[in-house]
């Protein structure tokens, strides 16, 4: 052989005269390869004045005096104003200078590491880290068996189901008013996601309302998927306000719901009347609005705050 295996270095012969001459080609070569950093994997131009040592990855559609006739992902290595080709072997690692980017040759092109090869890891483990600076040496993390669990949830829906806790929808301390007209009136919205519910999973709103004190009809409801399961009519000049709190579940369906009874405070209690029941497909996205209607346009209806909250049960 006359040339080493990997980086094709000249060996010197036996009885070799100006010996320096194969000697310097070598160390060419490696100042060109060692640590390898390469100013640029997308300049296709041959560069006209470029540094003397300087090297490129030579990409597809590369043009000039030399680099046309370079093979695609070639090594371009300048050297006393001449261009060398260098062939990169499988493995050979190159930092690119103009993108910061870190490159392996594959064998045939240039491409990014994978960093799943970096850090020994599978498709279906998970990598944690910190998101603040400083925060010292790397720790070794142990998890409990339910930590774990935890982990391998996709969603912050998935951690509370398996919790088994009850996370918020949506909530606001904004008042909303419906005053200067008898219609039916929309006082708040919340879209409720498919699927959110799951088949045994539940549904639970909480509503402040205040009114005019009058002997007229003040009705509050709110409707998921166009079913009431709140309906209620106050009167009176006494009746100033209601909290109401019910919870809707589904019943090992998605579209099987059962409730308090809809024209009765929500709470704990019993009563003479049976419970409502619906039929709303919560496997597709449903919206729950909260209503307010007058018998006197000029009185009011105020829905003070809400809390709309859910817990997913498969």
């Amino acid at each position: 052989m006359s040339n080493t295996s990997n980086l094709v270095l000249p060996y010197l012969a036996v009885g070799q005269a100006q010996k320096h001459v194969t000697v310097n080609e070598s160390l060419r070569r490696l100042d060109a390869l060692v640590q390898l950093s390469v100013v640029s994997a997308t300049t296709t131009a041959q560069p006209a004045s470029p540094t003397d040592g300087a090297v490129y990855i030579v990409p597809s559609g590369k043009s000039g005096a030399q680099w046309a006739s370079f093979t695609n992902w070639a090594l371009g290595y300048c050297r006393d104003g001449a261009w060398e080709q260098i062939t990169p072997r499988e493995g050979w690692l190159a930092f690119v200078r103009d993108t910061g980017l870190l490159l392996r040759y594959t064998g045939s092109a240039w491409g990014l590491i994978d960093a799943t090869k970096l850090a020994n890891v599978s498709a279906t483990d998970k990598i944690l880290g910190r998101v603040s600076p400083g925060a010292g040496a790397v720790e070794e993390i142990a998890f409990s068996n339910e930590a774990q669990v935890l982990c391998d949830d996709t969603s912050f829906q998935a951690m509370c189901a398996t919790l088994g806790t009850w996370r918020v929808v949506s909530a606001s301390a904004v008042a909303a008013s419906v005053t200067g007209t008898t219609a039916k009136t929309a006082l708040a919205t919340v879209n409720l996601t498919a699927g959110a519910l799951g088949p045994n999973g539940r549904l639970r709103v909480t509503t402040h309302f205040s009114f005019t004190g009058s002997a007229n009809s003040k009705t509050v409801s709110w409707e998921f998927g166009g079913t009431a399961f709140l309906s209620r009519t106050e009167t009176g000049p006494t009746v100033l306000a209601l909290r109401d709190q019910r919870e809707v579940a589904n019943r090992n369906s998605a579209s099987s719901q059962v409730s308090w009874r809809a024209s009765t405070p929500g709470g704990f209690g019993q009563g003479t009347s049976t419970l409502s029941t619906g039929a709303v497909d919560t496997a597709s996205a449903q919206d729950l609005i909260i209503y307010g209607q007058l018998a006197n346009s000029g009185e009011t209806i105020t829905l003070e705050s809400y809390l709309v909250e859910l817990l997913h049960l498969a």
